[in-house]
């Protein structure tokens, strides 16, 4: 594909010149990924950091118990994780699993430390992306903390029908696959409860669940949850 093109249409490379994409573009390193193959476990060297161009990504961090919690999905072209490899070097604060065939796009932490010293202009989106992530993660821990289970759901399933959403018809179709488990770590529930919510919201309409795809029927009400 068109490297400069895609560059074009992701936010942390915005109002960068052809010319100075074209530079960019030329570090960049595709990668193919199967389903359930492991990109990187917590602890390993953190070298890269990686833009999604299809498929999708979960990143997740082992508690002392053995169980895992979900930080984010990624499934959206241009999607950036890893990041934190470039700031300070350390090693991987989590792990990142492919969820099915994924294609990423890698970018060595020297070459992209090159680049942002040259262009101030990705510098600065790349401060805005990192401003964001802290927003995201604060919005999560303060939910975690404070809403019950079935609050957590519906406010996920919205997150995830705004930033995956495809709308057909009246409704809106999250354009990921998701299994129970998946959902239950991303709200830190368990898979039981998780589903007798999923099974409460569907028989109240609110959503259609089915081989891993969930429909939002009625958003409205899913927003009353929310703050119920």
């Amino acid at each position: 594909m068109n490297m400069i093109r895609f560059l074009q249409d992701i936010p942390l490379f915005q109002d960068l010149s052809d010319q100075q994409l074209a530079s960019i573009s030329r570090d960049v390193q595709p990668r193919k990924f199967g389903q359930g193959e492991i990109i990187f476990r917590e602890g390993d060297p953190g070298q890269v950091v990686y833009l999604v161009q299809s498929g999708q990504v979960r990143i997740y961090v082992n508690g002392l118990d053995g169980s895992e919690t979900s930080v984010i999905l990624f499934g959206r072209p241009g999607d950036m994780f890893g990041e934190l490899a470039v700031i300070d070097g350390l090693p991987r604060s989590a792990t990142a699993v492919a969820l099915d065939e994924t294609l990423l796009y890698t970018i060595s932490r020297e070459s992209f430390r090159q680049h942002m010293q040259r262009f101030p202009q990705l510098a600065l989106n790349f401060m805005k992306e990192l401003t964001h992530r802290v927003r995201y993660n604060t919005r999560q821990m303060d939910s975690l903390a404070s809403l019950p289970v079935s609050q957590r759901l519906a406010r996920k399933l919205l997150e995830l029908a705004q930033d995956y959403g495809r709308i057909e018809a009246d409704n809106v179709i999250i354009d990921m696959t998701l299994t129970q488990t998946n959902l239950a770590s991303l709200i830190g529930a368990t898979r039981e409860s998780t589903n007798k919510i999923l099974r409460d919201f569907r028989e109240r309409t609110l959503i259609w669940f089915e081989n891993g795809r969930i429909t939002i029927l009625d958003a409205d009400a899913l927003r009353a949850e929310v703050t119920a």
